[in-house]
């Protein structure tokens, strides 16, 4: 049979979760209870994250899931005590001028575990980072596509491996944090140019090439300008990019 339980926990309903058996503010394997996995939900400075869903994975039954999502203190507690395998994953969402924005948070242990026997996953939001299941990055994306044309010399072919970007936060980071400028030489990936892992935000970009300044402006519309502010757009849930058009200036 197919389920999905959905709750979402308050200060009265994490009864039995307390800040008894913590390490640094988070739960300790030591205090693992059968068929039941906790934790707790902390941003990067240690701060609970109230509101975080957690979903313990039936690895057994396709859309099988316990869903639930933190209390105040950043706590979570959902039962597996069914005889499958799960597997605990973490996101938060939060709105950052004006767009809804999903991120995976990083566990502690990304490993399976056996629904009676219970486990503790603790989660942290990471900005940035390898994400634990090698599936990229907490980061977004900064990708452009480059006009190979060159003004002073026709015979010549630009190459994106020779541009620099410089990205300076314009206003504080998603989690609230101040963010520090960016400077990248691009490299190609799998979805093209530019730079990996940025901490979601909104920033001012400007581009060079070899120390020549480029013109920017929005792959999706705008005018070419020195610079340009743009906040990541959503490519898929949990991943998300900044596109750019980039190019010599002509005259």
């Amino acid at each position: 049979m197919i389920y999905v339980l959905l709750m979402t926990l308050t200060g009265c309903g994490m009864a039995g979760i307390t800040n008894e058996g913590q390490v640094n503010g988070s739960m300790r394997q030591g205090d693992i209870e059968p068929g039941v996995l906790k934790g707790r939900v902390v941003d990067a400075a240690g701060s609970p994250i109230q509101g975080a869903e957690v979903v313990a994975d039936n690895q057994l039954l396709y859309d099988s899931n316990g869903v639930v999502r933190t209390n105040d203190d950043g706590f979570y507690r959902v039962e597996t005590n069914i005889g499958a395998t799960f597997h605990a994953t973490g996101t938060v969402t939060r709105q950052y001028n004006g767009q809804d924005y999903t991120l995976n948070l990083a566990p502690d242990d990304d490993g399976p575990f056996a629904g009676p026997s219970g486990a503790i996953r603790n989660f942290t939001w990471k900005l940035s980072g390898k994400r634990a299941d090698g599936l990229g990055f907490y980061g977004g994306k900064v990708l452009f596509n480059l006009d190979i044309t060159d003004p002073l010399n026709p015979n010549a072919f630009l190459e994106d491996e020779k541009v620099q970007l410089t990205l300076t936060p314009d206003g504080p980071l998603i989690d609230g944090s101040e963010g520090s400028p960016i400077v990248g030489m691009a490299t190609r990936n799998g979805d093209g140019s530019g730079l990996e892992d940025v901490p979601i935000g909104r920033y001012r970009i400007t581009a060079d090439y070899e120390g020549r300044p480029l013109a920017v402006k929005p792959r999706r519309g705008g005018d070419y300008a020195t610079e340009v502010v743009a906040d990541f757009a959503p490519i898929m849930t949990g991943v998300y990019f900044i596109e750019l058009e980039l190019a010599l200036p002509r005259g």
